[in-house]
């Protein structure tokens, strides 16, 4: 089975053909970015724009795109995001959901979680996110950037904090900025010093525990498992539809209404996400909470 849900921020696409004992079902998000060139206006070769997009941002110097210097930039922010959040996690089938059948024994398929970034011009069709780039002048190292406004340095790594004993803090901006795009907030955010409603994007949201600064959500570049919450939002949406699906044959098939209203296993399944390789299920693995971490 492959099906297809499309959300506002992403689509996703879940893919249980490739299924059996030992691989796991798929399921892919595929952001579509439009990107679209800030110049200097007039078609000046050089010129400047203000940090953030804001009138009281700091002017820095900008230089107008190439053919070449645009094609570049677009194909290594695509390759170099899409390479980072790429079959980072495994989802844990806890409910249940599409099961398969492999001579006489019964498997529950857990996922993996790929990702695709295509990256083309804005005004294109079909497009989830339309971002601004700014080319920045060789003497300019800085720049005020955001999740809708990147700039020619973003894909570089570039020291983001400190740790507690001095030490850098490395990330490259663009991965960060593409867990925004997918829906994911700053790691400290919901925090006693970082609340939702406050300024998210205060220094202390990306992290005041050297651990938490580390988060690809904070200043660094690790991964943790609660940032496959994209692809558990997306799944759980397939879970559902397979459910309510199951029930519609039920009905089709003369089961009694009495029988129909009942609650699925997989309203209450949250999906959670490792970091490492589980392997599908048997029904006897699945009912003892068991998570074979090695081929059959």
């Amino acid at each position: 089975m492959k099906k297809t849900i499309k959300f506002p921020r992403y689509d996703a696409e879940v893919n249980t053909d490739v299924c059996n004992p030992n691989a796991n079902a798929e399921l892919t998000l595929t952001l579509r970015l439009g990107f679209r060139q800030i110049n200097p206006p007039a078609g000046a070769a050089s010129g400047t724009y203000k940090d953030y997009g804001k009138a009281t941002g700091t002017p820095r110097k900008i230089i107008k795109w190439t053919p070449a210097a645009w094609e570049s930039w677009k194909s290594n922010f695509c390759t170099t995001a899409q390479y980072f959040w790429r079959g980072k996690f495994w989802l844990v089938n806890d409910g249940g959901s599409f099961p398969f059948k492999v001579g006489e024994t019964w498997y529950f398929p857990n996922f993996i979680c790929w990702m695709n970034v295509e990256g083309l011009d804005a005004g294109a069709a079909g497009l989830h996110h339309t971002i601004d780039v700014v080319n920045l002048d060789p003497t300019e190292t800085w720049f005020g950037s955001h999740e809708r406004l990147y700039d020619s340095l973003d894909t570089n790594s570039v020291e983001k904090a400190k740790d507690a004993a001095g030490n850098p803090i490395m990330q490259q901006a663009h991965v960060h900025e593409v867990g925004h795009l997918l829906g994911l907030g700053h790691v400290d955010v919901g925090k006693a010093h970082c609340t939702a409603e406050s300024d998210t994007n205060a220094s202390k949201c990306y992290g005041v525990a050297d651990s938490d600064k580390r988060s690809v959500m904070g200043s660094g570049m690790e991964l943790r498992a609660e940032q496959a919450m994209p692809w558990r939002i997306a799944l759980r949406s397939f879970a559902l539809e397979e459910a309510r699906e199951n029930i519609d044959k039920r009905f089709d098939a003369g089961v009694p209404v009495s029988q129909l209203f009942y609650v699925p296993k997989s309203i209450y399944a949250t999906w959670p996400a490792r970091l490492h390789r589980v392997f599908p299920r048997t029904l006897a693995e699945f009912k003892a909470g068991t998570e074979p971490m090695s081929p059959r």
